[in-house]
């Protein structure tokens, strides 16, 4: 049971590890109205920095990534697959499959090389999906934004592209493109306000953070990865 001289000798340390030689009576409310968000990595501007400090963030993460052309995705995300072993690869059904042609390559790819690519497809319901997606070792997503500050994905969930797609597979597959990454989550929720302010309607359902792969230090504080989800994660990230 913990009694108040056990309550006053943990503030005391707590207070000797700030460089205080006492408990403070009290504290100073801090004023909240200063913005303390809109100061964090303030010190990154340029896209240039953005960019850096997602890498690496990245590599703390243990989250591979690549960067290339639009017209180079084809060919990288083909790459990434064959690397990861290939098998069965979930893929949504969103325009940018059309936009970097990979409907076509995915077809072209299907059935040689044990590679068997299957579409997240609404219209044949929630378990069909879900089967897919638990199934399946490559999942791949084409997230709306990306946050420097921690490495994070923003993955809308929309009927074309399903969370379980980027969730459930062994490994994670995003495409993203650099002009979409920003320093922190404040800065993506100005711009997921921006893009849903005049049609509030069309947001999503749910809206995805994902930072690397799944991982938990639940038990002395040793980091097992992939208990949760994704074992690996790889970001493709567009020079746009």
């Amino acid at each position: 049971m913990l009694t108040e001289q056990h309550k006053q000798a943990f503030l005391h340390n707590v207070s000797l590890a700030l460089g205080r030689n006492e408990v403070p009576k009290s504290v100073e409310p801090y004023d909240f109205t200063k913005g303390i968000q809109h100061h964090i990595m303030s010190e990154v501007q340029t896209p240039e920095e953005i960019l850096e400090r997602f890498k690496v963030e990245c590599d703390k993460l243990s989250i591979q990534y690549t960067e290339c052309a639009p017209a180079d995705v084809k060919k990288v995300i083909i790459d990434v697959i064959k690397d990861y072993g290939g098998g069965k690869i979930v893929c949504p059904m969103v325009p940018q499959m059309d936009e970097y042609g990979l409907n076509k390559a995915f077809e072209e790819a299907n059935g040689k090389d044990g590679l068997e690519f299957v579409k997240w497809d609404a219209s044949k319901g929630r378990e069909y999906n879900i089967n897919n997606a638990q199934d399946a070792n490559i999942g791949i997503t084409f997230p709306s934004m990306g946050i420097a500050e921690t490495a994070t994905l923003v993955q809308p969930m929309t009927s074309g592209s399903g969370r379980s797609v980027g969730l459930l597979p062994i490994t994670h597959v995003a495409v993203l493109r650099r002009s979409t990454i920003y320093r922190r989550m404040g800065d993506t929720m100005v711009e997921l306000r921006k893009q849903y302010q005049k049609d509030p309607a069309g947001f999503p359902s749910a809206i995805v953070h994902i930072s690397g792969p799944s991982s938990t230090a639940d038990i002395e504080l040793v980091r097992v990865v992939g208990v949760h989800g994704p074992v690996n994660v790889t970001y493709i990230i567009v020079d746009d």
